[in-house]
């Protein structure tokens, strides 16, 4: 209720069980949300799933109403012929993420077990259009009701998982890397590894001036993932003096993040351990994040975040494939299912990834260009907040990875010619 009225409507409201209190209230607009009307009020059917505390397998009613996919169907007398509350509940709690379903290589959630993958509906924000179902419905019964006006809003961000791909390594990462390369006889690769680290040629993950350079003055947030050396964390050390620097001089021009690392899922004293490291280098407070690898279990994850202190988390989203994972293109506040308590943790979903596009699903330069399209075009017409998740070594223009810059480049043209204002700024 707090998100559909004050977040997205703009309107105060209150919440009675009494029915004395409920017909004795003056106030100009009233609504019924419960198993059977009072007496000729704006009516909406509840299901049982705000009113219950436990988790549990839910089937969930799927129909079609103007155009649009609607969850939590029925045929009672109502308003909307779907419950348009436990839908964005079940939706924006996610849910569907705490029944134990297959999970991914990585342990993440699978976006086959969504009910809006199933549906078919996983690229397109069904929360904002089912509000705007609520909206239609609220004026037609109260005509004077104003509502607040959004404007279309961006956030550019970059996870810095490798942030070099030969410099600033310690003398065993560089050695080991050379010896691989020749026994693979990989000598192309051994030969530009030396013109990198002899300065006769840049690192080729070295892309942080073309970025800022693309972004023209859009203040960006950069995610630095400050763990240890492993095997799906392999940026330098953070007291690696060149690391410093760079982190140092991006935090002057854009927000800095943490990128908690593979290692904090299985250790949970490690999301604080990274945190100070990345907040002694830039001598600010740390409050974002995302999760590396997208690493995240409900609500374990986000309880270790909030324990930290970070209140704006950007992971969720999914790496293989795009679209809206729970279903809106709007921040919101995490809800916990297992304490069923709303928590101060704002949660920023993203639309796409750059691998997504081309490592996961194998687009090419203008499938992709497409696909950025409409979900630029999506989030545009329900004036919500458009999230593009790249990287800076994605942006190296070499490998599989030559053209790329092209598509990024799309998606800056994308918000400048529709407009959007950036919400960093």
């Amino acid at each position: 209720m707090q998100y559909v009225f004050e977040e997205r409507l703009g309107v105060d409201y209150s919440i009675t069980s009494d029915k004395q209190q409920f017909f004795s209230s003056t106030h100009d607009f009233k609504i019924v949300y419960a198993k059977e009307n009072l007496e000729n009020e704006a009516f909406f059917y509840a299901h049982n799933l705000l009113f219950e505390t436990d988790i549990q397998k839910i089937e969930v009613a799927v129909r079609s109403y103007n155009e649009t996919k609607i969850l939590f169907a029925h045929n009672n007398n109502s308003a909307l012929p779907f419950d348009v509350f436990a839908a964005i509940f079940y939706l924006l709690s996610r849910y569907e993420e705490y029944l134990n379903d297959p999970l991914d290589k990585f342990g993440n959630y699978d976006y086959r077990n969504s009910i809006l993958f199933k549906q078919n509906i996983l690229d397109f924000p069904v929360v904002e259009q089912w509000i705007e179902f609520l909206k239609q419905i609220l004026l037609q019964h109260f005509p004077s009701l104003q509502f607040k006006i959004h404007k279309p809003k961006f956030i550019l961000s970059f996870d810095i998982d490798v942030a070099y791909a030969y410099k600033h390594r310690n003398i065993l990462r560089t050695i080991g890397g050379l010896a691989k390369k020749i026994i693979q006889r990989n000598f192309n690769e051994v030969k530009n590894q030396l013109s990198v680290l002899s300065n006769k040629k840049k690192d080729m993950y070295d892309t942080y001036d073309y970025i800022f350079t693309s972004l023209k003055n859009k203040k960006p947030i950069f995610f630095f993932d400050m763990g240890e050396y492993g095997k799906f964390d392999k940026n330098p050390s953070a007291k690696n003096k060149n690391f410093q620097a760079l982190i140092k001089g991006i935090s002057e021009k854009a927000i800095v993040g943490l990128h908690p690392s593979y290692a904090s899922n299985s250790n949970k004293n490690l999301i604080s351990t990274e945190k100070n490291k990345l907040e002694k280098i830039i001598q600010k407070q740390i409050t974002a994040s995302r999760q590396h690898y997208l690493k995240l279990q409900l609500p374990f994850t986000y309880n270790n975040l909030i324990n930290s202190n970070i209140t704006e988390d950007y992971t969720i989203g999914y790496s293989a494939n795009y679209g809206f994972r729970a279903g809106t293109c709007n921040s919101f506040l995490f809800f916990n299912l297992i304490n069923n308590e709303t928590t101060i943790l704002r949660l920023f979903p993203f639309s796409y990834m750059d691998a997504t596009l081309n490592n996961y699903l194998n687009l090419n330069l203008e499938e992709a260009e497409k696909t950025i399209s409409k979900l630029v075009k999506a989030v545009y017409k329900y004036n919500g907040v458009f999230i593009p998740l790249w990287h800076n070594s994605t942006l190296c223009n070499c490998a599989e990875w030559k053209g790329w810059r092209e598509v990024f480049e799309h998606t800056l043209k994308e918000i400048d010619d529709k407009k959007f204002e950036n919400l960093l700024n």
